[in-house]
């Protein structure tokens, strides 16, 4: 294992199934787990990025939809490299979801919308904060199981070819190993690794790093899905279902230049351009019927900010979803036995080369269930094993010679939304660069994240790099067309000394 942390003694914990991460994903798996008799404890730091989701959760419950249409619709986004047995399970398997949700005490809007690349009206809303209603629907449900919840941070993932435990860090920075039975990874994804994102800033993936150091493979990291429409010069969404209710685009000459329901990265690319050309894009509200009713959270932030919902407002594309991930199965099992992902974090195959609106919310509810069945059953017989940390202690020489701003702004400038062989060499020169001087850091719980996230954008930089053709969100200008070839997953790998 190659440990960043090295404590001398750490105080130690049980839990018979840890899961890392309290979004959508990580709720629903301790749900699961709960019913079916485990005990699992959550452990999370920050807000989870399931609580901004605005759009909300696209599902064929509807009279004269289905899912095998709403399986088309994921695949044609998918652009080839979406896996077919998995969008079936989450298109078939996500309707019992939305059952359990609605039997848990949540309330979906009466009219679904549709969003781009959908062929029906299947996006179930909860207004314009959907995210958040599906996180406290979850959260009331943990607390009435009475399944524990704590404010930790994870930081190493301890294994011997089967999971240990997590090693991770409180309040005060003190030191705690989480023995488990199982883990489950439900941290996020890394797309608040670029300078423009719609993320919170935990968002960076600095855990999908850490599972590169304990040999885990990553796929398809180079596929990172940029919105849109971001309110500029703010993190703030403009949701996808304003343009499915009649939003639209034009630059600040007053052109409507797209097709608003096209997928999301021919729109946002179309957005790029004019930016690059030197103008302004604005999103166009006037035809949007009952915004203060049916889009709240907009409505009200817009007017906090002075602007005017009868005037255009001005719009940026910014990093919204990491498709790839730590490469998992059908059930969320890594190649670690005992260890598990699920969520943005992962990859499981769901979204192929680029996510179809409002597929993620439910890619978090099954999978999350998913992963809780599967250890239910792979556990059985398991016993916890005793962990010895550490017998070493490292120290370091110096910091490092650049920061989490300079980081983000080099994979925005050089792996965003347009990429090209020059670009990325240069990144990957960089992060090169970077990384061998890690090894004289000294060995903090920032610096850690900072190894863990140039790891990440060394991933994404060189994966890049290996897809010469365009697909899906990944776009390079010097290999603009698809070619059948690379009709395939990406995988990454960290290989150690």
């Amino acid at each position: 294992m190659n440990l960043f942390l090295e404590p001398s003694f750490a105080s130690e914990l049980r839990a018979e199934v840890l899961i890392v991460g309290a979004g959508i994903a990580g709720l629903n798996a301790a749900i699961t787990l709960k019913t079916l008799g485990i005990e699992p404890v959550l452990i999370y730091w920050e807000r989870e990025s399931s609580v901004y989701s605005q759009g909300g959760i696209a599902c064929a419950t509807k009279r004269g939809d289905s899912p095998q249409l709403h399986l088309l619709d994921t695949l044609r986004a998918g652009r080839g490299l979406c896996d077919e047995r998995a969008v079936r399970v989450l298109v078939e398997e996500g309707i019992r979801e939305i059952a359990k949700l609605e039997s848990y005490g949540l309330k979906f809007d009466e009219k679904s919308t549709k969003e781009g690349g959908h062929s029906f009206e299947r996006i179930l809303r909860v207004g314009d904060f959907t995210g958040r209603e599906v996180v406290k629907t979850l959260k009331k449900k943990v607390e009435e199981l009475k399944i524990g919840i704590f404010k930790l941070k994870a930081q190493e993932i301890i294994h011997d070819g089967r999971i240990l435990g997590i090693l991770a860090i409180d309040e005060n920075k003190s030191v705690i190993l989480i023995v488990a039975k199982a883990v489950i990874l439900a941290s996020g994804g890394y797309s608040a690794i670029f300078s423009g994102s719609s993320n919170p800033e935990g968002a960076r993936g600095d855990i999908i790093g850490a599972s590169l150091r304990a040999g885990l493979e990553l796929k398809n990291m180079e596929f990172v899905q940029f919105h849109p429409t971001l309110l500029e010069s703010s993190k703030f969404l403009l949701t996808e279902a304003l343009r499915g209710e009649g939003a639209i685009l034009i630059d600040e000459d007053g052109e409507r230049f797209v097709d608003e329901l096209l997928p999301r990265d021919v729109v946002a690319r179309s957005i790029y351009k004019k930016i690059k050309a030197g103008k302004r894009v604005f999103l166009d509200l006037k035809r949007v019927k009952d915004l203060p009713e049916r889009f709240p959270t907009i409505f009200n932030h817009l007017l906090s900010l002075g602007l005017k919902i009868k005037e255009p407002v001005p719009v940026v594309p910014g990093a919204h979803f990491s498709i790839g991930g730590i490469s998992v199965d059908l059930w969320g099992r890594t190649q670690i036995e005992g260890l598990y992902a699920i969520g943005e974090c992962a990859c499981n195959g769901v979204h192929g080369a680029n996510r179809l609106a409002s597929n993620a919310l439910l890619e978090g509810l099954v999978f999350g269930s998913r992963a809780g069945y599967a250890i239910y059953h792979d556990i059985k017989g398991a016993e916890f094993k005793g962990v010895k940390v550490f017998s070493r202690r490292r120290r370091g020489l110096c910091n490092p010679e650049f920061t989490k701003k300079e980081l983000s702004k080099l994979v925005f400038e050089l792996c965003g939304l347009e990429r090209d062989e020059s670009g990325l060499k240069e990144a990957l020169n960089k992060l090169n660069t970077w990384l061998e001087a890690s090894e004289l850091w000294e060995r903090t719980p920032e610096n850690r994240e900072l190894l863990d996230e140039c790891l990440v954008a060394k991933a994404m930089v060189e994966s890049a790099l290996w897809r010469k053709e365009s697909r899906g969100v990944h776009f390079r200008s010097d290999f603009s067309f698809e070619r059948e070839e690379f009709r395939k997953d990406s995988h990454y790998r960290l290989y150690l000394a």
